[in-house]
Parts: structure tokens; C-alpha cells; sequence
């Protein structure tokens, strides 16, 4: 992938995140530490994953979260408490949280994706790790001063 390409993917990702949490969930995030790493991944207890694709370019997107953490953003999306949060409101709402950072992304780089329909995993410090040819990129953010990941791998087709 050119270095232009690549360089937008990245800045835009960071974009969208901070963009959908607020817009979503009147969050403000902050971070942007990006980590590229060949090795397992990271750990969450609730994440969401999406593919993104093309003719020439496919890719994943996945954001985990602490539950804790999940709770809070999705409690914040349906203006309710956290505790009060279903097993099936946290999946249906960090689902929608990862698509929709998906979308932007995509809107933001001109819609030349299509996204797959989110997934969402669930289990105490599961590991997420994205296995595509190129490097998976890892970005760093914090919501309501907690840690959260956004990992993201794009490589080109042959």
C-alpha cells in the first residue's frame, strides 16, 4: 500500500473514533498513540470487529474494550446506567460503535469499502489479534480516562 494511502488510513481512523464517541456517546477521547507490532495482539473482554474490503484492498478493524469500559460507553449511548446494561445491549452497542467507526472511516476516504456486517466477542482478557500478511497497526485511545484498543490491518490484493 503507498505510503499516501496508508498515512490517510491512519490519521482518518483516529479521526472517526474521536468522532463517533462523541457524536454516539458524548465521549471524549483522547490518545493517539499508534503501535505497529507483528506480534499477538492485545486483550479485552468486549470486542467488535468488522471487515472492510475492495478489489484491491482488504482489511479488519477491531475495537476492545474493558467491560467495564463498554458498559459505560454503551450506558452513555442509551442515556441509562451502566449496571443497567444487558449481556445483549453491550453486544448490540459496541457492534453498532465499530461499524459506525468503520463508517466514517470509509465516508472520510471517499466510500471505496464495503464493510461486512460487525461481530461482536465477549470473554474475560480474550486476546485480539488480527492475522492478515501486512502488519497490524495498534491505536491506543482512552475514554473516560480508561485504556481501550482499535486494531486495524489492511493489505493489498494480488
Amino acid at each position: 500500500m503507498d505510503k499516501k494511502m496508508e498515512h490517510s488510513l491512519l490519521k482518518n481512523t483516529i479521526e472517526s473514533t474521536k468522532s463517533v464517541f462523541n457524536m454516539m456517546a458524548g465521549i471524549d477521547v483522547k490518545g493517539e498513540d499508534i503501535i505497529i507490532f507483528n506480534k499477538d495482539g492485545v486483550k479485552g473482554d468486549v470486542t467488535g470487529i468488522i471487515g472492510l474490503s475492495n478489489d484491491h484492498i482488504k482489511g479488519s478493524m477491531a475495537i476492545t474494550f474493558p467491560e467495564e469500559l463498554g458498559k459505560e460507553v454503551v450506558a452513555n449511548m442509551l442515556a441509562i446506567a451502566p449496571e443497567d446494561i444487558s449481556e445483549e445491549e453491550l453486544k448490540d452497542g459496541l457492534g453498532e460503535i465499530t461499524n459506525m467507526v468503520a463508517g466514517d472511516l470509509n465516508n472520510r476516504i471517499g466510500n471505496i469499502f464495503k464493510l461486512s456486517l460487525p461481530s461482536v466477542i465477549t470473554g474475560k482478557d480474550h486476546l485480539v489479534s488480527l492475522t492478515h500478511n501486512d502488519t497490524p497497526i495498534v491505536f491506543k485511545f482512552f475514554a473516560l480516562d480508561k485504556p481501550f484498543h482499535l486494531l486495524a490491518t489492511f493489505e493489498e490484493q494480488k
